[in-house]
């Protein structure tokens, strides 16, 4: 068998060759289809599995659709049942991006950051009046906001002083949460 490859190799070469058993496989695969398959064709994203798979235990599919230049990104979590081949749970969360790069994120950050500091000037508040331990502990752990919203919607500081100060309080955002149990394994 091998030398009738290497001669078929010889006379057409590897890319014709692999194209031409590409366009062979794939009508034969579209036959035998047509052959075993009564249901109708199962889509791409596997959101339904066959009556055969359904002895399988249950198993969580994530799709993502695909976003040419729209900024939302679109992702869909589909729980299937084995017992009834029926979905269970679609959860579709929407993660609105209205930033093309990191520089205007930062800029963002940075401009946004400076008028709430001068906000808090004019008012005659400092940093430290918003970087309470009850106030991070509300924010941050209990709200899940991040560091950087702190300093860009609160206390008008660095986020780099919102962290520091909220370490040395012993409170700990769910980015950071995470990163511990994935550096110490758990």
């Amino acid at each position: 068998m091998d030398q009738d490859i290497y001669a078929l190799v010889a006379k057409y070469g590897f890319k014709t060759l692999h194209l031409r058993l590409l366009e062979i496989m794939r009508a034969e695969y579209e036959y035998l289809q047509t052959q075993f398959h009564t249901e109708t064709p199962l889509p791409l994203k596997g959101i339904l599995i066959n009556k055969e798979e359904s002895t399988k235990k249950v198993r969580k599919i994530r799709a993502k659709a695909p976003v040419a230049t729209n900024p939302i990104t679109v992702t869909e979590d589909v729980i299937i049942s084995p017992q009834d081949n029926e979905i269970k749970d679609v959860i579709v969360s929407e993660k609105t991006n209205n930033f093309r790069d990191p520089k205007e994120m930062k800029e963002y950050q940075k401009n946004a950051v400076e008028a709430k500091r001068k906000e808090n000037e004019m008012a005659g508040l400092e940093p430290s009046h918003f970087l309470t331990k009850d106030n991070l502990k509300q924010w941050i752990e209990i709200e899940g906001h991040t560091y950087a919203w702190v300093a860009r919607e609160k206390s008008g500081c660095h986020e780099s002083q919102v962290a520091a100060t909220a370490k040395m309080m012993g409170v700990k955002s769910r980015i950071s949460k995470k990163l511990g149990r994935t550096m110490t394994g758990n």
